[in-house]
């Protein structure tokens, strides 16, 4: 009788290894596939092919439906096409994953965009206390900041962005030449009335 149960023991033992190997086998093919399907869609995006991007992604969720950066690259694309609600809803899901900096800049800009001022200063806020060092979130803060309207705000968190950034990208300095033009005008207006 001893005999018998030893056998049953050490076939369930062989079963259990089996399944163990089938499962690690299918977690590494799985990974192969998402590394196969982040390469494409680096070269989709490069390529600005969006709709075949956002292809790409929807089967990458397939795979992993809680992959947070997939969100973030999907709310980027929206936000391409100009798709701000769906943008937003993408960076709002990622954010259940993971917080971080860019995944907050991008949802202040997607907010910004549809108009809920009060909703993107916060997330720029948000995008500074994740990465003080980070150029873009005292750009995005100015953006809202120029929105609103208090112009000397918008202009100093310009100026923290280029001196953060070292190559001083265009946007910036527009958003920063036309907000300084803005209360230039101001200015005048003030000293005229």
């Amino acid at each position: 009788m001893t005999g018998i149960w030893q056998f049953v023991l050490y076939a369930l033992l062989a079963l259990g290894s089996l399944i163990t190997g089938f499962y690690i086998i299918l977690a590494v093919i799985r990974g192969f596939q998402l590394q196969i399907l982040e390469i494409q869609l680096r070269r989709q995006l490069a390529l600005k092919n969006y709709p075949l991007a956002l292809a790409t992604v929807q089967k990458t969720f397939r795979l992993n439906p809680s992959h947070a950066d997939m969100y973030f690259q999907r709310a980027k694309i929206y936000a391409a096409l100009g798709d701000f609600d769906s943008a937003e809803a993408d960076f709002t899901a990622g954010l259940k994953f993971t917080r971080n900096a860019p995944a907050y800049a991008g949802r202040a800009a997607a907010r910004l965009a549809l108009g809920r001022l009060d909703e993107a200063l916060v997330d720029a806020n948000h995008t500074i206390a994740c990465s003080r060092l980070w150029w873009r979130g005292y750009y995005e803060r100015g953006r809202v900041y120029k929105t609103l309207g208090y112009f000397q705000i918008a202009l100093d968190d310009f100026d923290q962005a280029l001196s953060l950034h070292r190559q001083s990208p265009a946007e910036v300095l527009a958003a920063r030449t036309e907000t300084a033009a803005r209360l230039e005008q101001g200015r005048k207006t003030a000293r005229q009335g």
